[in-house]
């Protein structure tokens, strides 16, 4: 039996016709006991509780990420930055919500059981993490590049530092040591007593170290010995030798640098010196060409050997080179990529939120508000 619906008395504006639920009637009145105060206060409490659930706010979009310049980068005060980053937290203002950066190691997002989070990455779009991640659409199309040493642009520190830091500086350093040691010598033998020599042999001994003194510009006549003058012509022969080999290592030092072999593209890369980052594109790239190479932990260490003259080239991926080099004006990347991918995110298989995900990558990396984000840590718009 339903509730009985009964006019009510015209209260309100004329013309309007109230009613009122006769509760008195009905499945909620039996034997005339009209609902109890328990009944009543049990509906209040629920409307409580779900009021306040029906209106949270929805959970934070999850991006598990490492710090991996220009992608992601973690500030100071904890707070996180990067191209990958900006474009995660605009994916979640697009679905309502806000993000929240979880850090994990790029072991834990490429292997091992599936990070805790709505999103991982930058990953390359490939069969390998096809088969681990449901793979977003790519936010950018990029590859491998190489950097070489701008030698327009080295500084006189950086000049200054190569060469003190060759075999340069080892030559000075001994020339400095026989110096003293010669030095020591000849105190020694001029400090003993002093026999006079007949004329004629006095005569012959002059004339003798005369015709020496032109050729190494060194007078031995000044010595009051004939040791004396014998270790000083001997050491004056030496030190034309020794001055030449020093001018010679100079050169090679300040020319050698110039006369790198130039690398132009990937073809000229199995002719120098070549460093990789480990675990990358790059060392399958070297290995796949038979391409020896010296591997790195990270990018900036590559750069900073590559400054220092140890490498000819560095292969990389194209942000994290454009990025770097902003820094390190020392250094030139090469124009257009090889071996060339997408990059995006990873999501949970079956996630029900790659179809709202996908649909927000492609709205945001299609507007000139992007391009300007990508350009602010690239130094240009992909």
């Amino acid at each position: 039996m339903r509730p009985t619906v009964t006019r009510a008395a015209q209260v309100g504006a004329p013309g309007r016709t109230q009613f009122a639920v006769d509760m008195t009637r009905g499945p909620y009145y039996r034997g005339g006991v009209k609902p109890s105060a328990s009944a009543f206060a049990l509906v209040v409490a629920l409307a409580v509780i779900v009021s306040p659930a029906a209106h949270a706010d929805p959970a934070p979009l999850v991006f598990a990420t490492q710090n991996d310049p220009p992608n992601a980068i973690k500030q100071a005060d904890g707070t996180w930055t990067g191209i990958a980053v900006e474009l995660a937290r605009k994916i979640a203002t697009e679905l309502g919500t806000t993000l929240e950066v979880k850090e994990v190691s790029r072991k834990d997002i490429v292997s091992g059981p599936l990070p805790d989070a709505d999103l991982a990455g930058p990953l390359v779009i490939g069969e390998k993490m096809n088969a681990r991640y449901e793979l977003s659409h790519a936010y950018t199309a990029t590859g491998l590049t190489i950097a070489i040493p701008d030698t327009h642009k080295e500084s006189l520190f950086a000049i200054a530092r190569r060469i003190l830091s060759g075999a340069f500086l080892v030559a000075l350093i001994a020339t400095v040591l026989l110096l003293g040691a010669v030095g020591m010598l000849m105190w020694w033998v001029e400090r003993r007593p002093v026999k006079p020599l007949p004329p004629e042999k006095q005569a012959l001994s002059k004339a003798l170290f005369w015709a020496f003194e032109p050729v190494i510009g060194y007078k031995a006549s000044q010595h009051q010995t004939r040791a004396g003058r014998v270790l000083g012509t001997l050491w004056g022969v030496c030190g034309v030798v020794l001055v030449s080999g020093l001018t010679a290592s100079l050169a090679s030092q300040l020319t050698a640098h110039k006369l790198a072999p130039t690398v132009r593209g990937p073809d000229d890369l199995a002719h120098v010196r070549v460093g990789v980052i480990e675990h990358t594109a790059g060392v399958r790239y070297c290995t796949r060409h038979g391409i020896r190479f010296h591997g790195y932990a990270g990018i900036p260490d590559a750069v900073a050997a590559l400054e220092h003259g140890e490498l000819d080239a560095v292969v990389g991926d194209l942000e994290d080179l454009l990025y770097l080099s902003q820094s390190h004006p020392q250094i030139r990347v090469l124009p257009g990529t090889f071996m060339n991918f997408g990059a995006g995110f990873g999501l949970r298989p079956d996630s029900p939120l790659r179809h709202d995900i996908n649909k927000a990558i492609l709205k945001i990396t299609a507007t000139e508000d992007w391009r300007a984000v990508v350009a602010s840590y690239l130094g240009r718009a992909e």
